[in-house]
């Protein structure tokens, strides 16, 4: 096998810098074989083509993607070279049908003038401001005292005497988090977690951090069904939009695969109105087998 060479190869064929390099064997066992351009192909067509540089990058990726296709070639040189049945040759007949017609409808959708689709991105933005928005956000750190293991007033007490030693000027909330939480989590980063819009909390805590203004402020005790928490306000983020070079990418995106269906959609649209097709009705209707709803509930107690 030639597969420590498939990172160099695949580079050369990809740059086209050498045009033997695409008939190099990556990978042979008796008459199966993978070249580097089958793997080119295979990158092409099946990688996203977001994922590509990165799978191009790790050459653990790149073997495993090779020793794939080689996997994927063996099993159907073996199919193909014993007796099938008609169940199976018709399987793979349908298959390479599914094949043909998307290559057929490529051909045809690819081969129209397709739009601007980074025009038709910045008109969906335009039309579209309210889902673009980045709600009003806040940064919080807090203190969980837990009724478990002791009365709901012990606890109270408690998260009261964290929030006399949290109001004390130059107190490190995060030491106090550390010590006096009982959020796992809390117990590593200080209590703190991080940015969050409405919706994220339960809704006591919610409604008491988005009730602070100012950063350092703390409120508390507030009471949810975790327990009881002492809350520090970190930061605000006021409500904005986001600009659209952050989303022109994921719009552009959306907007090829919306034309993409349209068109395709298009194309089995004419080959439904194709002169001359002949359709029996009434042998389709044969087909038809009422749903037994009584055996179906039976299999679904099963």
């Amino acid at each position: 096998m030639k597969i420590k060479c498939v990172v160099l190869l695949l580079s050369a064929v990809f740059a086209n810098a050498n045009v033997h390099a695409a008939d190099e064997v990556l990978v042979r066992q008796g008459e199966t074989t993978i070249t580097a351009h089958d793997v080119q192909l295979a990158v092409e067509n099946f990688v996203p083509e977001q994922g590509r540089a990165e799978l191009m990058a790790s050459e653990k990726r790149l073997r495993d993607f090779v020793a794939q296709l080689f996997a994927v070639r063996k099993l159907s040189d073996e199919a193909r070279a014993r007796t099938l049945d008609a169940g199976e040759r018709w399987k793979i007949d349908a298959s390479m049908e599914r094949a043909a017609a998307q290559v057929q409808l490529d051909h045809l959708v690819n081969g129209q003038e397709l739009p601007d689709f980074d025009k038709a991105a910045r008109e969906f933005y335009v039309a579209h401001p309210e889902q673009f928005v980045q709600p009003e956000q806040v940064h919080a750190q807090h203190v969980l005292i837990k009724s478990e293991g002791r009365s709901k007033e012990e606890a109270l007490v408690l998260a009261k005497q964290v929030v006399a030693q949290a109001n004390k000027d130059s107190q490190d909330f995060g030491k106090l988090a550390a010590e006096f939480t009982e959020d796992p989590s809390g117990k590593a980063n200080g209590g703190d977690l991080g940015f969050f819009a409405r919706g994220s909390m339960v809704k006591p805590f919610e409604d008491a951090i988005f009730g602070l203004k100012s950063p350092g402020e703390i409120v508390g005790p507030v009471e949810s069904q975790f327990g009881f928490h002492v809350i520090r306000l970190v930061e605000r983020k006021a409500e904005t939009t986001i600009p659209f070079d952050e989303v022109k990418d994921k719009l552009v995106r959306d907007e090829t695969l919306k034309y993409r269906r349209m068109a395709i959609g298009k194309e089995y649209g004419r080959i439904g109105k194709l002169p001359g097709i002949e359709v029996d009705q009434d042998a389709i209707k044969a087909l038809v087998k009422p749903l037994d709803f009584k055996a179906h509930a039976r299999a679904a107690e099963k």
